[in-house]
């Protein structure tokens, strides 16, 4: 993303990883495979421009947390997987019948809800860039053992922004890395880096993206719209967008422990 023009978010085509600016979800930076957060997945996705992919994190049994620029519209033909490496499309063109049927079983089906706020326009202080998916089965069906990742308290981080600076955050997704000439290289699994805090502001929370940073790992990039950051084993918001195309500045997230948010989400983990 360009910080003086325009504000890039994360979403990845699924076929050609191609850049979309201002619509849905590219990769962690630096950091390494991850086998641990189970919980965060990948979420394929069909828009009016096109295919796409994100990321997601379960937040219950059958809700998962995304960005709202993943789910606008609302998103159709949603598939979800939590598998540790990524699987190919069921809706790619040209596959057989039993090829599809092969990389269904990876997947479950979901239904798309962005939240009414977002408006498809990354406006900093109202920008509500979040949405989840309800899935058609619980995901511990498909995965056994998996663990939705908990919410924050309301106000989570709010709190001294000295003292979160002092904390190491873990940044989780599946994406693409930035390679010669800018070109992306699609990452054939979910990995995580750590980072550490710009600052917070009333709807998104900032992070240093450097993965020469000899106190932490990198940051996220593009194809990890709607990825996790942990801290203190909560979830705290879905990664929405970032401030440099060569994925070296700052990567934000929506916050998901805002009063607006929370509404948004327990009208889904009440249902």
């Amino acid at each position: 993303m360009i910080r003086k023009t325009t504000l890039v978010a994360l979403a990845v085509a699924a076929a050609v990883a191609a850049l979309i600016a201002t619509s849905p979800a590219m990769a962690i930076t630096g950091g390494g495979p991850d086998t641990v957060h189970r919980n965060v997945g990948l979420v394929r996705f069909t828009l009016p421009e096109g295919r796409f992919r994100c990321s997601g994190t379960l937040i219950a049994p059958t809700v998962v947390l995304t960005a709202g620029h993943c789910t606008e519209g609302p998103a159709t033909n949603v598939y979800v997987s939590f598998d540790d490496a990524l699987q190919p499309d069921p809706l790619q063109p040209g596959i057989s019948p039993a090829e599809r049927t092969a990389r269904e079983a990876h997947y479950i089906t979901g239904t798309a809800h962005p939240d009414p706020g977002w408006t498809g326009k990354l406006s900093i202080s109202k920008q509500h860039d979040q949405g989840v998916v309800v899935l058609s089965a619980p995901a511990s069906t498909k995965w056994p053992g998996i663990t939705p990742a908990p919410l924050p308290p309301v106000g989570f981080l709010d709190r001294n922004q000295g003292e979160l600076k002092n904390e190491t955050f873990t940044l989780v997704g599946y994406g693409v890395d930035i390679g010669a000439k800018k070109s992306q290289i699609v990452v054939q699994e979910r990995r995580f880096t750590t980072s550490f805090l710009k600052n917070v502001q009333d709807e998104v929370v900032v992070f240093q993206i450097n993965d020469n940073d000899s106190k932490a790992g990198g940051g996220s990039c593009f194809g990890d719209s709607g990825g996790a950051v942990f801290l203190d084993g909560y979830v705290l918001g879905d990664a929405s967008y970032v401030n440099s195309l060569t994925c070296n500045a700052t990567g934000s997230y929506q916050r998901d422990d805002t009063p607006y948010s929370r509404a948004f989400l327990d009208s889904f983990l009440t249902a």
